[in-house]
């Protein structure tokens, strides 16, 4: 009878173990990639710009972060009445941004499309800018943005399974609430740069259980 006890409670921890795996909690990156203005100026110039992140994971598929921004967006108009023909915002933002991965809601273990796939992600935040805009009547004031997030990340285990690098390809639709990123006060629509991305991960600290495997 001990015999039989014994090896049932092995096999529920065995199909416990099987059915559970350990993940990073926390995550630091950085990259960088071009902006681009859609303001009143109606040329939609590319500027630079290097990012990094620093994010919380509360399961491998949901996490939650703060990310800095430092570089330039830039616009040009053709209208006479534009006292100043073109724009260079020298910017700097901070914000806090949530991220849900697609294999917090699919079973990425039927095929392997599904599993390549669960990196997908689609995120929103809050947060501030900071304008340094050439030739602006105000050249610096500071503004509220929302940005919205779509991207993707893949991670490479390393020898004991876990993911602990990987790369991180993002494009982020960011809003200004004030319409302050091109230095015009009277402002015909709402102010919004764009930001596409390429970056590394790296993946560290205290280990958390998930009820999904995730190789």
């Amino acid at each position: 009878m001990k015999a039989i006890f014994t090896s049932i409670l092995a096999l529920l921890l065995c199909l416990t173990a099987t059915a559970q795996s350990n993940f990073y909690k926390l995550s630091l990156g950085g990259g960088g990639g071009l902006t681009q203005s859609f303001t009143d100026y109606e040329k939609y110039k590319f500027g630079k710009s290097i990012y990094g992140v620093g994010e919380f994971f509360f399961t491998p598929f949901i996490s939650l972060g703060g990310e800095g921004q430092i570089g330039r967006i830039k616009g040009e108009s053709r209208d006479p009445a534009f006292e100043t023909p073109q724009f260079v915002n020298a910017y700097k933002s901070l914000t806090i941004n949530a991220k849900l991965y697609l294999g917090a809601l699919i079973d990425y273990k039927r095929n392997g499309f599904s599993n390549t796939i669960k990196g997908l992600y689609m995120g929103a935040g809050l947060g501030g800018i900071l304008n340094n805009i050439s030739g602006a009547e105000t050249p610096k004031t500071k503004d509220i943005i929302i940005p919205l997030n779509i991207g993707y990340t893949y991670y490479f285990p390393n020898k004991a399974g876990y993911y602990r690098y990987g790369i991180n390809a993002n494009y982020q639709s960011t809003i200004s609430l004030d319409g302050g990123l091109d230095g015009r006060e009277e402002t015909s629509h709402t102010d919004i740069y764009t930001y596409f991305s390429i970056g590394i991960r790296y993946q560290f600290g205290p280990m958390g259980l998930s009820t999904k495997t995730l190789y």
